[in-house]
């Protein structure tokens, strides 16, 4: 039997793709998980219009990707902390810290994968965070690690 793939299946094709296959596994599998359909001229028509409607959606997608790289790269954290004597701090700026930040002073959601930091930050400065986006697109953000006000120092 001819069905036309609606999603990927590992071994035997891609989305849109024609493939035969055996009666007994496009009634049993393919159609009841909606993983395939028949081939029938209505059918054709309708997978041609799913592939551009996901097509439109990954345009879209990749567009909003870039407009918010293009926003990152604005984009100014101040971490006001305590430190040591030693100017070391106590405790550090993770992913997480900057990912709740991010989202407070600017509203921009991300998820902490996305904060590309080799290691926590442990001492006071300016950084350029690498903030990775997906689909190649990489923008970076400015850290700045300040002395909070009111420190004491003995």
């Amino acid at each position: 039997m001819k069905v036309i793939l609606r999603e990927r299946i590992p071994n035997l094709g891609d989305v849109g793709e024609i493939k035969e296959v055996a009666d007994g596994y496009a009634r049993n599998y393919l159609f009841p998980r909606n993983l395939a359909y028949p081939v029938t001229k209505g059918i054709a028509k309708k997978v041609m219009e799913e592939q551009r409607c996901r097509e439109r959606r990954q345009e879209k997608e990749h567009r909003m990707k870039l407009e918010l790289a293009q926003r990152l790269k604005d984009v100014s954290l101040t971490f006001p902390v305590k430190v040591s004597s030693e100017e070391q701090l106590y405790g550090s700026v993770s992913e997480r810290d900057i990912v709740k930040l991010l989202a407070a002073e600017y509203q921009i959601e991300i998820e902490e994968k996305a904060v590309r930091l080799e290691e926590p930050i442990k001492r006071l400065g300016v950084y350029r965070i690498p903030i990775h986006l997906g689909s190649g697109i990489e923008s970076a953000i400015t850290v700045w690690v300040v002395k909070s006000d009111g420190q004491h120092h003995s």
